[in-house]
């Protein structure tokens, strides 16, 4: 991730996987990176939460439209189809972690 630069501000999206079979962070970030390398997205993200089949990705707010681009064209992940579903875009991540609690494990709820 590039360092902020002054006044910069951030969008945090909230997405699902929706595979035939779990999906591991790691195989999902090479998806995504290969998917984002020739775009204006290219490495300016981040996933910073990343739990079962929900994820928050971190993006300059400059971004954001294609950001959920990328993710909604992610198709496979290794070798194995999905698709994925942005949920809902936010300005701070405490925001989508309290409406998403649900899906997050209880220690992530407890580092707040």
């Amino acid at each position: 991730m590039p360092k902020r630069n002054p006044g910069e501000r951030w969008r945090y999206i909230a997405f699902t996987i929706a595979s035939e079979r779990v999906v591991e962070r790691g195989e999902f970030l090479n998806a995504l990176m290969t998917a984002a390398r020739e775009t204006p997205l290219g490495g300016a993200f981040r996933i910073t939460v990343f739990e079962g089949n929900f994820g928050i990705l971190k993006v300059p707010h400059t971004l954001k439209d294609e950001a959920i681009g990328v993710l909604r064209s992610i198709n496979r992940v290794r070798g194995a189809s999905c698709s994925v579903e942005t949920l809902r875009t936010s300005g701070t991540i405490k925001t989508l972690k309290e409406k998403y609690k649900s899906r997050l494990g209880k220690s992530l709820n407890e580092r707040e």
